[in-house]
């Protein structure tokens, strides 16, 4: 009798790795709201480079993409330090669209050039979206 189970255990284990090790979907941390935010939409490319350290102390994750319907915008025009290389700064505070907690910022530095946007998701604010194959809903076979 105790084989069976040990087996069906390890299955368990095996599929909560299998969906670990996929790619994790991002809801807001306030009020469960799915964002669509995919952990393989992620920008790695300061990984490499000395920009993630310093993104990672501040408590951000960058992306890619975001869905746009997900989210409230609010621009703002910020001025910044004159000792910076530029006098202002524009950028989106990007709120739930559910609860309007803020979520992070969109960057658009790059207007002329062909350069995607830049969005900044405050790590804090997010938490993983729990999956409904997760084993927690009872299946007809259960009855």
């Amino acid at each position: 009798m105790e084989q069976p189970m040990d087996v069906e255990m390890e299955k368990k284990d095996e599929s909560a790795l299998q969906r670990s090790l996929s790619a994790v979907t991002y809801c807001c941390g306030a009020c469960g709201y799915d964002l669509r935010l995919r952990s393989s939409d992620r920008n790695t490319a300061g990984i490499v480079g000395g920009g993630y350290g310093r993104a990672a102390r501040r408590g951000v994750v960058a992306f890619d993409a975001i869905d746009d319907a997900r989210f409230g915008h609010a621009d703002e025009f910020r001025c910044v330090d004159v000792r910076a290389r530029r006098l202002f700064v524009r950028r989106t505070r990007l709120l739930c669209r559910k609860c309007g907690a803020g979520l992070g910022f969109a960057y658009d530095d790059h207007a002329g050039a062909a350069r995607s946007p830049r969005y900044d998701i405050k790590i804090r604010a997010l938490q993983p979206l729990a999956d409904a194959d997760d084993g927690t809903a009872s299946s007809p076979s259960d009855a």
